[in-house]
C-alpha cells in the first residue's frame, strides 16, 4: 500500500490558505475584476489593482482595505509596456514580492465582420491578448527571482467557439489560452503555475444589455445545461483553487466555468 506522509495529510487543511499573500490584478475595477479582487483580500491577500479608470480603482481599493487588506490603485493601460513596467516595479517595492498574477482586463465588440474596423480589431487584440503577454512578462520575472508564482488568465468560452460577427475578442481569447499553454511548459520546472478561467456569460456591465434583452438571454439560457447565467462568485472558488498550494500540479489548463455551455 503506498506510503502518504503524516506532514501531508496535517497539510490538508491548509491547502487553500492564501493568507499574508500578494496578487496583482488587471481590469480590477469592476466587473469579474473586482470581484476576484474583493474574494482573494477576504482570504486574506493584498491586491494591486490595474485599470484605466482611477476614480473607480480607489473605490475598489477601498473596499479591499474595509476587509482589512493593503490595496494599491494603478491606473494604467496594460497594452503599453513600459506603464506594465512601471506598475510591476512599484508593487515589488510596496508588496516586496508578487504571490498571484490575474489577468482580467478585456473589452469586446460584436459587428459583422466585413464592417469591422481594423482600429477595433487592434484595440481588442491589444488589450487582451497583448496586455495579458505584458503582463505575464513582467511579473513573470518577478516570479522566476521568487523561484514560485502563480498566474491565471481570464478567457471564455470563447477562446474554444468562435461566433458569428466576433473577428477579435473570440481570437483574443483563442491567443489567451495558448499563450497559457506556452507560459506553463516553460515555466513549469520553474514552480510557476500558468492556468486560465474561462467562463460562459457572466451578469457584468459589459454584458448585462445582452443578459436583460429577452431574445438574447432566451438563447443563452438554451445554451446552458444548469439554465441560468453566472454570477461573478461562481469563478471564485475556481480562483481560490488555482491561486492556492491545493492547485501545485495543475499547470496549462482552461477551466471552463461555464454551467456546461462546452459540453452541451
Amino acid at each position: 500500500m503506498e506510503h502518504i506522509p503524516k506532514e501531508k495529510l496535517k497539510e490538508a487543511p491548509g491547502l487553500f490558505d492564501l493568507s499574508g499573500k500578494t496578487a496583482v490584478i488587471t481590469g480590477g475595477s469592476r466587473g469579474l475584476g473586482r470581484g476576484i479582487a474583493l474574494a482573494l483580500a477576504s482570504c486574506g491577500v493584498d491586491v494591486a489593482l490595474v485599470s484605466r479608470t482611477q476614480s473607480d480603482l480607489e473605490f475598489v481599493a477601498s473596499e479591499i482595505r474595509e476587509v482589512g487588506r493593503r490595496a494599491l490603485a494603478f491606473s494604467a493601460d496594460v497594452a503599453d509596456e513600459k506603464k506594465v513596467k512601471e506598475v510591476v516595479e512599484t508593487v515589488l517595492t510596496e508588496f516586496d514580492r508578487i504571490d498571484i498574477l490575474i489577468n482580467s482586463a478585456g473589452i469586446a465588440a460584436l459587428k459583422p465582420i466585413a464592417e469591422f474596423e481594423v482600429e477595433t480589431w487592434q484595440k481588442i487584440i491589444d488589450i487582451n491578448l497583448r496586455g495579458t503577454f505584458l503582463c505575464c512578462k513582467h511579473v513573470g520575472r518577478v516570479m522566476l527571482t521568487q523561484k514560485r508564482g502563480k498566474i491565471i488568465n481570464i478567457s471564455s468560452v470563447r477562446g474554444l467557439q468562435g461566433r458569428a460577427e466576433d473577428p477579435a475578442y473570440a481570437p483574443s481569447k483563442g491567443g489567451v489560452n495558448q499563450l497559457t499553454k506556452s507560459l506553463a511548459i516553460e515555466w513549469a520546472k520553474k514552480n510557476i503555475t500558468v492556468n486560465a478561467i474561462a467562463p460562459t456569460f457572466i451578469r457584468t456591465q459589459i454584458n448585462e444589455h445582452l443578459l436583460d434583452d429577452e431574445g438574447w438571454r432566451t438563447w443563452i439560457l438554451s445554451r446552458i445545461p444548469m439554465g441560468r447565467t453566472g454570477e461573478i462568485w461562481d469563478l471564485f472558488g475556481t480562483v481560490i483553487f488555482l491561486a492556492s498550494r491545493a492547485s501545485d500540479f495543475i499547470t496549462g489548463q482552461t477551466i471552463y466555468v461555464d454551467g456546461g455551455w462546452t459540453s452541451a
